[in-house]
């Protein structure tokens, strides 16, 4: 499952306190960082993910939960599989009007 997970620092030292937490974590098996930004402004950054399960998301974010404002995870489709996907979505609900 791909996922784009979005979070904002605290305030204080709390990005250099993720960012130094970060250097000494690992993935776990099935959970694969994909990409990831950092947000020009510093607040925070945007993740995308691929995990085996959703147990894999709760568990990365609890490791730095109190560190960040917010955490937001949207479970993701690649632009031209969804783009698909909503087109085959579209003509069956044109089809039962």
């Amino acid at each position: 499952m791909l996922t784009m997970l979005q979070y904002t620092f605290r305030g204080g030292d709390a990005g250099r306190s993720a960012y130094e937490r970060f250097s000494h974590w690992s993935p776990s098996d099935g959970f694969e960082i994909k990409g990831g930004w950092v947000s020009a402004n510093n607040e925070g950054g945007f993740l995308l993910l691929e995990t085996r399960d959703v147990a894999g998301l709760l568990e990365f974010s609890a490791k730095f939960k109190e560190l960040n404002e917010t955490i937001h995870v949207t479970p993701v489709v690649e632009l031209t599989e969804g783009i698909a996907i909503a087109k085959h979505a579209y003509g069956w609900v044109d089809s039962v009007r």
